[in-house]
Order: C-alpha cells, then sequence, then structure tokens
C-alpha cells in the first residue's frame, strides 16, 4: 500500500472480538496481510503455544500467548503465568516498522485497554484498542482515572455498551453509554459511522435481541467503517474495517511542553541527566549496539 520509508496517509485497521478463537485469528493473520496494516482483536486466544528449552523440565517450559505470524508483530502486555490473560491484542504489520510501533504501558497497564503510538511525521499519533465488559471495565478505568494521551486519532473496539444513539433497537440510554460519549468527548474524538446499518453482535440466544455494541471513535468526523457481517463467523461480532487517515492535515496535534523553570522541568532534566549518565557507549562494537543505545534514549 505505501513505500517503505514513504510517510503515508491512511492505514487500513481490521477490528473484532474472536471469541478466543485461535483457528480465527491464524486465518486473520494470513487472509489480511495484504490489505491491512493494523489488527486490533478483543477476546484473543491465549494458549499453550510450544515448548521452550528448560534447565529444570526435560520436556521444556510450555509457551503460552497468542498465534504469531511472520508477517505481523504481535503486540501485547508481557504476563506472568498466573496473570489473567489479556483481553485486547494488537498486530501490526511490518510495513509499518519504520513508524516505530509502541505499546503505552506507561500510561496504561490494563488487560482490556491497549494503546498503540505511531511515529508519523515527526509525532506520535495514538490509537486505543477496547474491550469492556459488561460491567464496564475499560469504560469505568478510562472515565475514573485522568489519562493525558496526546493525538488520540482512533478509538475502537467491542464496548458492550448500547444505546439509541447507535443501536435502533435499544430501547434506554445507559451510565455507560453516557460515560463512553464523555470519554469519547474528552478525547476529541468523533462516533464512525457504518455505511450501512446492521448489528455488529449476533446473539445465539434466540429471545435476545442482535445488537450494536461494536463502535469507533475517530478524531475525522467524515471517516465512516465497514460492518463486515459477512466475514465474522465462527465469531458472534462481525469485523469493522476503517480506511483511517493520518495525515497531519486530519489530526489536531497537542505538543507536550514542560513549563519553563518549572519543578516539572528540573525533575525531566534530571532524570534525563542521570539516564544519559548511565548508558554504556564505551563498547560501541556494531550497528545493533548503536541501535540499541539509541532505543534506550528514545
Amino acid at each position: 500500500m505505501s513505500g517503505k520509508n514513504k510517510p503515508i496517509s491512511s492505514v487500513r485497521i481490521y477490528s473484532q472480538n474472536v471469541g478466543h478463537s485461535y483457528a480465527l485469528v491464524d486465518t486473520i493473520l494470513e487472509s489480511k496481510k495484504l490489505d491491512f496494516e493494523i489488527i486490533f482483536l478483543q477476546e484473543p486466544p491465549w494458549n499453550h503455544i510450544r515448548k521452550a528449552p528448560s534447565t529444570t523440565n526435560p520436556e521444556g517450559d510450555d509457551v503460552i500467548g497468542a498465534p504469531i505470524h511472520p508477517e505481523w508483530l504481535c503486540m501485547v502486555h508481557p504476563t506472568k503465568p498466573n496473570d489473567p490473560r489479556p483481553r485486547t491484542l494488537t498486530y501490526v504489520h511490518r510495513r509499518l516498522l519504520h513508524m516505530r510501533p509502541i505499546l503505552r504501558q506507561e500510561w496504561v497497564n490494563h488487560r482490556d485497554i491497549q494503546i498503540l503510538g505511531l511515529f508519523n511525521q515527526g509525532n506520535y499519533i495514538h490509537l486505543l484498542n477496547i474491550y469492556s465488559n459488561s460491567s464496564s471495565s475499560a469504560i469505568n478505568f478510562l472515565s475514573t482515572n485522568f489519562i493525558d494521551i496526546p493525538n488520540i486519532i482512533y478509538m475502537g473496539g467491542d464496548f458492550n455498551c448500547r444505546s439509541p444513539e447507535w443501536d435502533p433497537s435499544a430501547t434506554y440510554v445507559p451510565m455507560s453509554a453516557i460515560a463512553l460519549t464523555e470519554l469519547a468527548d474528552g478525547f476529541n474524538l468523533t462516533r464512525s459511522s457504518s455505511t450501512v446499518i446492521s448489528p455488529t453482535h449476533f446473539s445465539s440466544i434466540e429471545s435476545h435481541d442482535n445488537s450494536v455494541i461494536d463502535l469507533i471513535f475517530c478524531a475525522n468526523n467524515s471517516t465512516s467503517h465497514i460492518i463486515d457481517v459477512n466475514s465474522r463467523l465462527p465469531s458472534d461480532h462481525a469485523p469493522l474495517i476503517m480506511d483511517l487517515p493520518i495525515h497531519p492535515d486530519y489530526i489536531n496535534y497537542k505538543k507536550r511542553v514542560l513549563p519553563k523553570d518549572s519543578n516539572e522541568e528540573t525533575a525531566f532534566t534530571s532524570q534525563v541527566s542521570e539516564h544519559l549518565a548511565a548508558l554504556d557507549c564505551l563498547d560501541i562494537h556494531s550497528t545493533s549496539c548503536l541501535n540499541d543505545i539509541s532505543d534506550s534514549i528514545s
């Protein structure tokens, strides 16, 4: 879609609750590798992948995780064996490696929320992958914890939240929908409209309505998305597809500036000085070593 190190004007995004299906994720990674740059998944699989060599276990240690693919960078919060498994997972195609993809765990370390940063023409832009359960886990967390995230251009996922504003079959506005709308407003995002009116969640219970609970909010209010109902199985959620503009003309960049001569400026310069002084620059014998030092500074 774009040259390797050439500025690009948009990224193609695929977002779906995959219902823990390993086979579905495998299929998505292979079938979408030419047409998409970013895949946002909710409720991803988290299974045994392989055995790793072990000094204590002759059979090897279990490696637990999500599907991997040579063309996709799998981005997920590190977990320990007894930690709850992640409920959000992001794949970035290696075509975007020049944009330095990073998960902003220093801002949010939560299994239901991922903040993806991409370096775009001199600034980092940020995209949020959200899974909010029936108790509104992610919505409540983001609403009650002030997090200053600059240059947010996208927030999407499975919000488990109905409202007549986006779901014609909903009959009332729950508090979670009000909180979600206020949250999007606070991030200067507008709810994207789908190209066709369709449910995004298809209930397996006959007495339950199909519903619209998978949503996208973005910085450019004219950007619509596709609800790809025909590609949902075996999941009960249809994927959402968007061609998201990332050209600076579409983004109201927010500069993060420390007040001059403030305590914050003093603390920041002190931390930078200490970090630089601690770097081992005496044994730079390869490009790889230089890149490691450069990455630690950035």
